[in-house]
């Protein structure tokens, strides 16, 4: 009997332990427009380069930050994207490498962080550095749909105090 109920209770225990991942969950950029599109989440498109300190830093603290890991997870598809890699993928029905399309974004600083609807268009970004305060807040601000009402992050940032 003890350890039918241990089973049931660890059971239990790691179905909630998994609710939300504990850490980001990263597909490739292919995959994740199509699972974004299919699930209707935003997809959220770190633009990084293996160079950049500051894109390390985000990596190893704000993207650790469990309450920012939650928000992605609930309402994006996060994609990890090497702005300076050769390899080929998929934009717009054409085949493009990551860093050809890093400069058709525009993107010029890093980390570069995008946010897309589920149609894979940018509805908006993120070109510094972001402390987990402000990244909640910013991923909030896209999950919202505020962006897209044409709130700006400021009346955002008013309204949710």
């Amino acid at each position: 009997m003890f350890s039918l109920t241990a089973l049931l209770v660890g059971a239990y225990a790691s179905l909630g332990a998994s609710a939300y991942a504990q850490e980001v969950v990263w597909k490739p950029f292919d995959k994740g427009l199509k699972d974004a599109a299919s699930g209707k989440k935003y997809a959220f498109v770190d633009v990084y380069t293996d160079w950049c300190g500051y894109c390390k830093v985000l990596e190893s603290t704000t993207l650790k930050a469990k309450p920012v890991v939650a928000e992605l997870d609930k309402h994006f598809v996060s994609i990890k994207f090497n702005a300076e890699s050769d390899d080929q993928v998929t934009w717009k029905g054409k085949k493009i490498s990551m860093r050809e399309l890093s400069a058709t974004w525009g993107v010029e600083g890093f980390p570069t962080m995008l946010f897309l609807n589920s149609k894979g268009e940018i509805i908006g970004s993120f070109a510094s550095y972001a402390e987990a305060d402000l990244m909640i807040n910013l991923l909030k601000y896209i999950s919202s749909g505020a962006r897209e009402r044409k709130v700006s992050f400021e009346d955002f940032l008013k309204g949710a105090s």
